[in-house]
């Protein structure tokens, strides 16, 4: 862990971390000095994202886990690998999610479960390894949960995902509530849709063709779709929700819980 920035001294762990929004975290805590542990289950970009860390950071200021946030041992083996790695753990973003576009009539057994295993039981898993952690240290945490636009106000063909995503931002307002005494504060970031570097909007996906045809546009009109529903126009970058989450993790938020803070460029909800 480097001696300097805002995070200095601080074991980290970030869910997602191969995604856009988890990569761009990532970058943002280490540069900030934390010692920091990236789960994924994608081991291939997983890989390459280390690969690009390294040429930045000291490979003693991070380690990659490849784990599958519904598995409860690789949960807990992600938790004991930051103690073993950097003697702590000060601060956990649960990012790791998936989404789906479909009706609520074409929806099977294994649709629900992946979406509320992962993005409701992930968080948390993860959150309960984390706040054991934290308690047995004796010292104050951040608990941060990127969860969603949707979890707001709910968008068609993608209720379950609304649930999911409702269900982490009212977990989370519980939790800042339940551990205030402890000193451990729990936030969440609702961004709108990011596309700049997410798998999830590549085309041939099926993400991007059904966004597309839910809205009844072009796939090339989706991104002026997006900056024009917002009050600043503007695109959503993975660089804006990592501005939000070093803040809320920082001393700088020291006041601040059960808090829930948009990165949306000012979506008009009443659309």
């Amino acid at each position: 862990m480097s001696n300097g920035g805002q995070l200095a001294g601080k074991g980290a762990l970030v869910t997602g971390a191969a995604g856009a929004i988890g990569r761009a975290i990532s970058r943002c805590f280490l540069a900030e000095g934390a010692g920091l542990v990236l789960v994924d289950n994608h081991r291939d970009r997983l890989s390459q994202f280390a690969s690009e860390l390294s040429s930045q950071f000291a490979s003693s200021s991070f380690r990659t886990v490849e784990a599958d946030v519904r598995d409860t041992k690789a949960v807990r083996e992600a938790c004991a690998i930051a103690l073993e790695a950097f003697g702590r753990l000060d601060i956990l973003v649960n990012n790791a999610a998936v989404t789906q576009i479909k009706t609520i009539d074409a929806l099977d057994d294994d649709d629900i479960d992946l979406i509320i295993d992962t993005n409701l039981k992930g968080y948390i898993k993860f959150t309960r390894e984390t706040v054991r952690i934290m308690k047995e240290q004796k010292s104050k945490g951040c608990l941060l949960f990127i969860s969603s636009k949707n979890g707001l106000v709910g968008a068609s063909e993608k209720s379950l995902y609304n649930a999911s995503k409702g269900g982490e931002i009212n977990l989370a307002r519980g939790l800042a509530k339940e551990l205030g005494a402890f000193g451990i504060r729990v936030n969440t970031i609702c961004p709108d849709a990011v596309l700049e570097g997410s798998a999830l909007w590549e085309r041939g996906g099926g993400y991007l063709e059904g966004t597309a045809k839910r809205y009844g546009i072009g796939i090339d009109e989706i991104p002026q779709f997006y900056r024009k529903r917002c009050a600043l126009e503007t695109e959503i970058k993975p660089q804006d929700v990592a501005n939000a989450a070093l803040f809320l993790v920082s001393d700088r938020a020291a006041k601040m819980t059960g808090n829930i803070i948009t990165v949306d460029g000012g979506v008009a909800y009443v659309r």
